[in-house]
């Protein structure tokens, strides 16, 4: 399938719609075959984690799929002059994907978040979608020696969308490292997804998603996460003084920045 591109630092972003995402992962699922595609949800923390981390980079460019996940993605765009059609906060596009994947009959497994949390997200989801098949769930504090055990259960249920909330870059190397053993036909990372549709932490106000305002929400609310905040304005900065914002560090000429 013909994919609209935005590159950012060398992190290829697709140029869709929420709607359009859930179709497409139903769409990747049909083309796998088991084959267990990837799909990320680029945001300025991952694209500047990756100009870092070459592993990180590399497991973004391979993606199926990535949907751009901050208003820092969708500035970077309008400074290319290539606009994104919206920003997809990473529960939007869950909840698009079980949307579509239900009335297509896909199955879906749960694995991350605290003890308990995955079951609740589960419970909350089924009230909204009560033909949606989630044929498993497990928690993401599971310790090495149970790895096995849980890639096992995955594969034994062999569900179409894998949907693995261990956060950031931990989830995306899992996923990557397991790949060619996972059972599954897409397999994607979901950060905190599972603690809002648990009902552990709140979504802001429709009027403050909208304005892009949703980080600064959740900043307020959890004053820990600045560490992790103070990259956008790092990455604003950069991308607004780079000459070529589409290179990475990884590139042989025109990077932003020294490795």
């Amino acid at each position: 399938m013909q994919r609209d591109l935005v590159t950012i630092f060398g992190v290829d972003i697709d140029n869709i719609t929420a709607d359009e995402a859930g179709k497409r992962t139903v769409e990747l699922v049909k083309q796998s075959n088991k084959s267990c595609k990837i799909i990320v949800a680029p945001n300025t923390e991952f694209i500047m984690m990756a100009q870092k981390d070459k592993e990180f980079y590399d497991i973004l460019k391979k993606a199926s799929l990535a949907t751009p996940d901050s208003i820092g993605v969708i500035i970077g765009g309008k400074l290319q002059k290539k606009p994104f059609k919206e920003r997809i906060p990473g529960q939007t596009y869950f909840r698009k994907a079980i949307e579509h994947g239900t009335k297509e009959g896909l199955t879906f497994y749960f694995l991350g978040g605290k003890e308990g949390i995955a079951e609740k997200a589960k419970e909350n989801v089924l009230k909204d979608f009560p033909e949606c098949k989630i044929v498993g769930c497990h928690e993401g504090f599971f310790e090495k020696d149970s790895e096995e055990e849980v890639i096992k259960q995955i594969n034994e249920l062999q569900p179409n969308v894998l949907f693995v909330a261990l956060g950031a870059p931990l989830q995306e190397k899992w996923i990557a490292k397991h790949q060619h053993e996972l059972k599954v036909d897409v397999a994607t990372g979901q950060g905190g997804t599972f603690d809002y549709e648990a009902g552990r932490i709140p979504r802001a106000p429709k009027w403050i998603q909208k304005i892009g305002m949703e980080w600064l929400w959740r900043l307020c609310r959890e004053p820990k996460r600045i560490v992790r905040m103070r990259v956008l304005p790092i990455f604003l900065i950069k991308i607004l003084f780079a000459k070529d914002k589409k290179k990475s560090t990884w590139d042989k000429e025109g990077s932003f920045e020294k490795r």
